[in-house]
């Protein structure tokens, strides 16, 4: 019987037509006959309520004389409402509260704002085109924006905007919808715009689905001239209708009519569907069943008033049924053409009256009847927030489509040489700086127009041999009249390039272009990414690396190869991503604030001269920021390129990862002794400590040895037989600048070790000689030094290319931070070589010090890390290896540490805030390591969180320990755990 119900019920869903089901009407009826209501109505004569339906064309950038003519209409005539075109949000709220002031009934105020307000105004971000929304699966996201769109108007005082475009893009040359529709399909069509309308009306803002009744099938602009549509009745029932049929039923409050000429459903020659009572009336309100508001098209425009003159056009289209005629040039004559309608008794009062109360019910579902002025205070970036910016983001990287991926090209391969071409754009810009971010790339732009640009760039990619060629297609039209903005001269390059390179296109421009361009099928990978700005330049360099996957599929046909709903899924989450907070549930104004506050306290303290601090939540950076200065003269800025001396943090940078992988492949174990893998210590007390104790701390090594003291006389002069000032014969290791010393003395360095006193085993006591031992058992074990091993199997295949040993070598001096100055050993101000002066004496490379990075390479590495040694698609190091080194491995002797790592204090949890270890919020699993220099990188897998700090707060002096004095560390990475928390909802209100 359960079996029978459950087959009948799953029979239901399926078979189930969409358009079936209860009708859900407007909210706003319900207050048609509301004592508010009731007492306008009382107020205002038979001109003043043909005046309600009556709404103009305004703007914000116009001027005086433009807004003293506004004035008078709404003064003069009582005009029901307003229409903001373009402007600036601020203006436009003052405009607002001031014409709402003089108005005697509440004035309406709406935007044409497809896309956000930012259609519009100037100064306000713009969310996709529908025709990128199309290409999505995921409806709730279209949902989401129609609620930050809703969100956006009422910030700038709007109630009621014209959107979403419901009409089916069927012709490719449409030259008026075109890339405004959801696409060629009537399901995806209706559902996206009724999640987009029922997003919008949720925050209180009315939704109005247009062009009714259909405008997808089109070869003419209606701006321009008259449409004629010569359909069945049938066809456009069963296509052009079907999304307003849907909308209806799921509950739009408004519909607007367009100015077309379909013959099967009104016969009237050169009759505007706006002005058609048969299909306003008898089709919209009668047939379909629609009670919202109905507006029209702009009056203006020509599909309208080629044929009719002022006024009438107007008073023509409320005789047909509509409730508003929107941008109405002659007030005057359009209430005077009203009235001689219903003195001819075409139009009757009653008709006029139930108009003005769905426009009164409106205004008062919008809550008009207490308005308030509205606070133009830094409203334009009150609408530009993050939680706008995060939504774009995820909309964009739901729509990237990937349309060619042989060889599964995308994405991107671990070691590649890689070339990005940025074609018709002068400078680099996010696409090539977001791809920069995963690996190194060179780079170059090439302008089509110019043959010689064209030859040197081909000769220069013909002459490096990159494995991958990446090419962002810029400056593309969506338009199709405009022939997309596609040449001869573009399509010429395109298949030099694509046929004598392997290629990745990243075209960003309308889905219809691609058939215009035969080369592109050719390419091995190819990416629509349908509009060009820096949003989705990022999220299609991202998904060139996997960092996300390609999910979209075509709203449109482009062709046999391409048809609608193709498109190829990639992989993703196999490298870091970058986002906003709002991306991943963290409050970005209560994380910013907190992180701005202690670093500000830092530098205002000079605890540093600079920082940088990167934060990853869930596999995606969302705080990324660099703070101060190199020096406290206030000279070089921090930039997020600049390299910072890792100090004990190359401990597990370098050494460590080393022995993860050698312990991945089976080569190097814990249970064994330093003298089975380093031969000089085999038989000494040294040689008989095991690894695991080394690397846990307890194996009774001392703290450190000052290998530098026994090289300085009795005079404080260091000793020539062990530096020199130039290099010559065996004083061939470098120290400082101008200072080497004799490779002999590593001898020496050694033999203090191998002497060393042992103190307890089993108490922990952090020592730097573990891993200085450490580093040479990696280079006994695989025969090379660590330098070149931990590049080859641990930073390429992380696309690292920014953590190096020695950075004087590849970098020049001004992207490398100081450190101390240095006044009794090197006796100089060091700055490109390391700080630590037993890590100098190895010549830079040393298991426990040495190393200098970049914020956002060192994020890599941490992010391998927690994801438990996988990244870019492969296992580094072996799960269960990882899973093992960072357990705390003796908490019987008291000891918090794991193997090489650093954990939080055992039970962490229980010390109060100011005592806990790193700081009270981490999880017992997370694991991490700080750097004498004031460096930071810390881990939680159980939130997801993966923290970078670098700064040089040794500079000038190491005496200066501010830094950890005031907890700044620690207290930005519990900031991080306590906007998690606090992760209030960053909307407008």
């Amino acid at each position: 019987m359960k079996r029978l119900f459950f087959v009948i019920i799953t029979s239901i869903l399926l078979f189930s037509h969409p358009l079936d089901g209860q009708q859900t009407d407007p909210a706003f009826l319900n207050y048609i006959n509301h004592p508010w209501v009731d007492s306008v109505m009382n107020t205002l004569s038979l001109d003043e309520k043909i005046a309600q339906t009556i709404w103009i064309a305004a703007y914000s950038n116009k001027g005086p004389d433009h807004e003293m003519e506004m004035a008078e209409n709404i003064k003069k005539y009582g005009v029901g409402g307003l229409l903001f075109f373009q402007g600036t949000a601020e203006k436009q709220i003052e405009l607002i509260n001031y014409y709402q002031s003089i108005s005697k009934v509440p004035l309406i105020f709406t935007i044409d704002a497809e896309w956000g307000v930012g259609m519009r105004l100037s100064d306000v971000i713009n969310m996709p085109y529908q025709m990128t929304l199309g290409a999505i699966s995921n409806d709730s996201l279209i949902y989401r924006m129609g609620q930050v769109i809703a969100d956006q108007c009422k910030a700038i005082g709007v109630q009621f905007n014209f959107a979403p475009v419901a009409d089916i893009n069927n012709n490719p040359s449409n030259p008026v919808i075109n890339y405004r529709s959801f696409g060629e399909n009537r399901e995806n069509t209706a559902k996206k715009a009724a999640m987009y309308a029922k997003g919008m009306q949720s925050h209180g803002v009315l939704a109005s689905a247009k062009h009714f009744p259909g405008h997808g099938d089109t070869n003419t602009d209606s701006h321009l001239d008259l449409p004629v549509i010569r359909h069945s009745k049938e066809r456009l029932d069963s296509l052009e209708l079907y999304p307003f049929k849907y909308l209806i039923k799921e509950g739009v409050g408004a519909i607007m009519t367009a100015h077309l000429n379909l013959p099967s459903l009104d016969s009237t020659t050169g009759l505007p569907s706006t002005l058609s009572k048969p299909i306003i009336s008898g089709l919209l309100k009668n047939e379909l069943g629609f009670k919202g508001i109905i507006v029209t098209d702009a009056m203006n425009m020509q599909g309208v008033t080629k044929y009719f003159k002022k006024g009438e056009a107007e008073a023509r289209a409320l005789l047909a049924g509509n409730d508003v005629v929107e941008y109405d040039t002659d007030v005057e004559g359009t209430i005077r053409e009203t009235k001689k309608l219903i003195e001819n008794n075409e139009l009757t009062i009653e008709d006029i009256d139930a108009k003005c109360r769905k426009i009164l019910a409106l205004k008062y579902w919008s809550g008009l009847a207490s308005f308030k002025p509205l606070d133009k205070t830094d409203a334009t970036n009150r609408i530009n927030n993050n939680n706008t910016k995060a939504l774009i983001n995820e909309l964009y990287a739901n729509a990237l489509t990937v349309l060619n991926n042989d060889n599964k090209i995308i994405p991107i391969r671990n070691n590649s040489k890689v070339a990005v071409v940025s074609v018709n754009k002068n400078r680099t810009g996010v696409f090539d700086k977001r791809l920069g971010d995963y690996m190194h790339v060179d780079s170059y732009s090439v302008n089509t127009s110019s043959s010689e640009s064209i030859n040197a760039l081909l000769d220069a990619l013909a002459k490096n041999r990159y494995d991958v060629v990446i090419a962002g297609v810029f400056g593309l039209d969506q338009r199709p009249e405009k022939n997309y903005n596609i040449n001869n001269q573009l399509i010429d390059f395109l298949n030099r390039l694509i046929k004598n390179n392997n290629t990745i296109v990243t075209w960003y421009g309308n889905p219809y272009s691609i058939n215009k361009v035969n080369v592109l099928e050719e390419a091995e990978g190819l990416i629509l990414a349908y509009q060009d700005n820096v949003y989705v330049e990022d999220m299609a360099a991202q998904l060139i690396f996997g960092a996300i996957g390609a999910k979209g599929s075509l709203p449109v046909t482009i062709n046999n190869k391409y048809p609608y709903g193709y498109g190829i899924i990639t992989p993703g989450n196999l490298r870091v991503r970058y986002g906003y907070p709002e991306n991943v549930g963290v409050n970005s104004k209560s994380l910013e604030a907190r992180i701005d506050s202690l670093v500000n306290l830092g530098l205002t303290k000079k605890a540093f001269p600079g920082c940088e601090v990167m934060i990853a939540k869930d596999g995606m950076v969302i705080f990324n920021k660099t703070y101060g200065y190199h020096e406290y003269d206030d000279r070089i800025a921090v930039k997020e390129d600049d390299l910072y001396d890792l100090a004990s943090v190359t401990k597990v940078t370098s050494t460590l990862p080393c022995l993860m992988k050698l312990d991945s492949e089976n080569l190097f174990s814990l249970d064994k002794k330093v003298g089975d893998y380093v031969l000089y210590f085999d038989g000494s007390d040294v040689g008989d400590l095991y690894m695991k104790d080394l690397l846990t701390h307890q194996a009774g090594l001392a703290a450190w040895i000052p290998f530098w003291q026994s090289t300085v006389n009795k005079k404080g002069e260091l000793k020539k037989s062990v530096f020199r000032t130039e290099r010559q014969g065996t004083f061939s290791i470098p120290v400082a600048e101008n200072l080497y010393m004799n490779k002999k003395h590593i001898r020496k360095m050694f033999k203090q070790i191998k002497q060393t006193e042992l103190t307890e085993h089993g108490k922990y006591v952090y020592s730097d000689l573990g891993l200085i031992l450490s580093k040479y058992a990696v280079e006994d074990i695989t025969g090379e030094n660590i330098e070149k091993y931990v590049d080859s199997v641990i930073y390429k295949p992380l696309g690292i290319n920014d953590i190096v040993f020695n950075p004087l070598n590849k970098y020049p001096l001004n992207r490398i931070v100081p450190t101390e100055m240095d006044n009794d050993f090197r006796k100089q101000q060091i700055h490109g070589t390391v700080h630590d002066e037993t890590a100098a004496m190895f010549g830079g490379i040393a298991g426990h010090a040495g190393l200098f990075s970049t914020a956002n390479d060192l994020m890599k590495l941490m992010e391998m890390y927690r994801r438990m040694g996988s990244y870019g698609g492969e296992q580094i190091i072996d799960a269960d290896v990882m899973k093992r080194y960072t357990t705390t491995q003796f908490p019987e002797n008291g000891n918090r540490r794991a193997l090489g790592f650093d954990k939080p204090l055992l039970d962490n949890a229980s010390y109060p805030k100011e005592s806990a270890y790193p700081c009270q919020a981490v999880s017992q699993e997370s694991f991490g390591h700080s750097g004498f220099t004031g460096t930071f990188v810390w881990v939680d897998p159980t939130y997801g969180i993966s923290y970078v700090f670098l700064c040089n707060r040794v500079y000038p002096t190491r005496d200066n320990n501010l830094l950890s004095q005031l907890n700044i560390r620690t207290e930005i990475l519990q900031s991080v755990y306590e906007s998690m928390i606090d992760k209030k909802e960053n909307l407008l209100f």
